[in-house]
Parts: C-alpha cells; structure tokens; sequence
C-alpha cells in the first residue's frame, strides 16, 4: 500500500514531536527539578494531569481551527463539486477528532474512579 506525502509528512511530524517529549523527560529525570520553583506544581501527579488537560484543550483547539478552514473552504467552493466534497470530508475529520479527544479523556477521567491507585498518579 503506497502511502500519500501527506501522510508520510504527518508520521515524521508525530514522530519528532514524540521524541523530543520523552527525551526531555529523560534529561529532566537526570537533573531534578524542584516543581514548585520552575513549573509551579508541588507534586508530579498534578503536573501530569495539567499536561493531559492541555494536550486536550490544544487538541480541541487544532480540531476547532481546522473545522473553521473546511467550513470556509466549503463555502467558497461554489459550484466545484471535487472542492466540495474534499471540504466535506475536512470537515469529518475535525468532527471525528474532537469526538476521539473528547472520549480519551473520558475514558481517562473513568479509568481514574475505577482503577484503584490511578488517582493517586493523574489528577486530571
């Protein structure tokens, strides 16, 4: 199955935003860093669950630009059918995402309630 440059693009991006989050959590567990000083969190379950919640909320936040720029494509699509329907489909897309950002941190908030212990890692 040959893949589109599109998405080979969006791997690479994944991939290098994957490594330098957990190289950056590898040199900071080598240097300690006093929470409170640097990132105004006392403890590491709370600084984990601000980051959750601003991955979703900038999840959200892509989600929600990238259905106003299908939206406005749409509309100025006029009469061109293929414009259209690639508008269209955009516009799944963005709905699909938040659906799968949205149901992540719910399953992560239910999975906190019901998983003894977890609370004690995530404060979400």
């Amino acid at each position: 199955m040959k893949m589109s440059r599109k998405v080979n693009t969006s791997i690479l991006l994944t991939g290098l935003i994957a490594v330098v989050f957990f190289s950056s959590g590898v040199v900071s567990a080598q240097t300690p860093i006093a929470f409170t000083e640097a990132l105004g969190f006392t403890d590491i379950n709370t600084a984990f669950g601000t980051a959750i919640r601003w991955g979703v909320f900038f999840a959200v936040l892509v989600a929600g630009l990238y259905l106003v720029w299908a939206g406005f494509k749409y509309v100025t699509a006029g009469d061109d059918a293929t414009l259209a329907e690639k508008a269209r489909t955009q516009i799944g897309n963005a709905v699909v995402g938040v659906i799968i950002t949205a149901s992540v941190y719910l399953l992560l908030k239910i999975m906190t309630m019901i998983i003894p212990g977890l609370s004690c890692i995530l404060t979400i």
